[in-house]
């Protein structure tokens, strides 16, 4: 499904080249619930914007779905990244002129879905997440917690093959935190194929495998032992 080969990211100066990624050889299969962790600064973000086509690799090759990236245009590569990824990001990236009713619906709007599927899916997110009180505020006018919830549940709402997630519950309480990860492998168990990046052991738990990232470069990549129910 995604295969990376001798992936590198790099930033180039006028003497030097600066490698946030170097090397990186990595394929995740359809259906796999994979964590990416290391230290601060060990490139797990930036390799998570790469997957998502939110970045470019500066070498290498990357497949998705036989798909060769680098080889696309741009308008070829947002369609698949509308069509194939959701995101929930550490910083929420909430559209703050618009409500929570609004920042949900916002992925079906870019896919074309129709005004009554619309208010049906956005309506069950809503409820799914409890927050039917909260549709007509502003990001603003919510916590950190609360709008990582709405993050959450705009990047599931459109039902991604693929779904991406920096630091997911870096700002929730630990209730909070345990239900988002159990969703998460509810997703899973149901077939979409998960990426995380966190720092928390017992959030890594939550999924099959752990790749650990340093200096840039994979150094280990392995099956957890511990599955959460």
């Amino acid at each position: 499904m995604i295969t990376l080969t001798d992936l590198d990211k790099y930033i180039s100066s006028k003497f030097q080249r600066q490698f946030i990624l170097k090397g990186i050889n990595l394929s995740i299969e359809e259906g796999e619930f994979v964590t990416i962790m290391g230290p601060s600064g060990a490139g797990k973000s930036s390799l998570l914007n790469i997957i998502g086509l939110l970045d470019e690799l500066s070498a290498g090759t990357y497949l998705l779905k036989e798909e060769k990236i680098e080889a696309l245009n741009e308008r070829k590569k947002a369609a698949l990244h509308k069509q194939h990824f959701g995101f929930v990001f550490q910083a929420y990236h909430l559209i703050d002129e618009l409500t929570v009713y609004e920042n949900i619906e916002t992925p079906l709007l870019y896919r074309g879905v129709k005004s009554s599927e619309r208010k049906s899916l956005v309506a069950e997110m809503l409820d799914r997440f409890g927050i039917v009180a909260k549709k007509d505020l502003f990001p603003a006018q919510l916590s950190g917690g609360q709008q990582q919830v709405v993050g959450v549940a705009r990047a599931i709402i459109g039902k991604p093959s693929i779904l991406l997630a920096d630091e997911p519950t870096g700002n929730l309480h630990s209730t909070q935190s345990k239900e988002i990860m159990q969703l998460f492998q509810e997703l899973n168990k149901q077939g979409t194929t998960i990426i995380q990046v966190t720092h928390s052991e017992e959030n890594a738990q939550y999924g099959s495998r752990i790749i650990e990232l340093e200096d840039g470069a994979v150094v280990k990549d392995f099956k957890t032992s511990a599955q959460y129910v």
